[in-house]
Formats: C-alpha cells, structure tokens, sequence
C-alpha cells in the first residue's frame, strides 16, 4: 500500500504535540489536523475536555473516513493523534493496529516529557488532575505501541522531547519531505 504524505505525531495528552504542530507549521510547507478535530468535525461534536473514550474502535473507523474526506493525497500533513487512549473506566486502551494501517503514514514522530510536566500542563490546559504514575505509564504505553506500529508498517521514527535540540527533528521532517 502506498504511504500518505502523512507524518503522525504521537504522544499522551498534554504532551505538547498542538504546540510542537504549530511550531513546525512556521517552520514548513506543510498542512496540520488533529485526530480529535477530524473526528469531530465527522460527529459534528464540540466537548473533547473528557479525555475518557467510549467507542475507540467507532471513532477511529470515523477519523479514517474523515482523512479521505479532508486531506488530499498531494499534500504534506501533521496529523497530531495517539497510540492510546484512556477507556471509559480510565483503562489505557490500544487504538486498534487497523487505524495506522488504513492512515498509512510515511513516518512517525513521539513526543514525551517528564510526567510532572505533563501533569502541569494538563491542570492548566483542562483543569484535570491524573495520578503521576497513570501518566508515567501511559506514556510508556505509548511509545511502545507506536514503536510496534512503526515496526509492522516499517516507516522512519523519531522520538524526542521538544525541549530537545530541533535540529534533529527539522532534520528529520526535511528528510520526509525531500
């Protein structure tokens, strides 16, 4: 299957990923949707605060539909979305192997940070308060499966801290977009 010009950047909620998509927008020629926005604009819903899914495999079905619809296969995108999500009893839950398969992305880019930090962001962002070690091993299950789902689709990988050195990853993304 041929790849999308796609590259989708991973990472748990309050990571950053909105921040770091911006942030490249200034810097390339290239388009940007989230997951959460695309599904939305499918469901015609506004309320994505509650972090909690009730029908993940429904609503990945719903962002594959909306990737045909809204991006077109000529044009370089960010799509900003996750590898997990929190269920509605608050269980990380695998986004089915299928959702990647069928978004068919050239490359991948995770994004973590330390726990606390994304705990302080989430508390300024969405008022939220998630226990340190939910989010310490939600992250971890999230780099582990979208390193699984970059293996089975054998595409490019980054991972990185946006505190990091962007050279790396500008370097990275240019090499995409050559």
């Amino acid at each position: 299957m041929k790849k999308r010009k796609i590259i989708f950047v991973g990472g748990v909620h309050g990571v950053g990923k909105t921040t770091f998509c911006n942030e490249i927008l200034s810097n390339f020629n290239i388009k940007y949707f989230s997951a959460s926005h695309l599904i939305s604009l499918e469901k015609e819903e506004k309320d994505f605060h509650n972090k909690q899914v009730g029908n993940i495999p429904g609503n990945q079905d719903i962002l594959l539909t909306a990737i045909d619809k809204y991006l077109r296969n000529d044009d370089w995108y960010l799509l900003d979305g996750h590898f997990c999500l929190l269920n509605k009893n608050n269980e990380i839950t695998p986004i089915p192997y299928s959702t990647y398969k069928g978004i068919c992305p050239s490359a991948i880019l995770v994004l973590v940070d330390h726990p606390e930090n994304i705990y302080n962001k989430l508390i300024a962002r969405d008022s939220i308060k998630y226990e340190l070690t939910l989010l310490e091993s939600f992250q971890k299950q999230e780099i582990a499966y979208a390193e699984y789902i970059k293996d089975n689709l054998n595409i490019p990988y980054l991972m990185c801290n946006t505190t990091e050195v962007q050279d790396t990853i500008f370097s990275f993304i240019e090499g995409l977009l050559l």
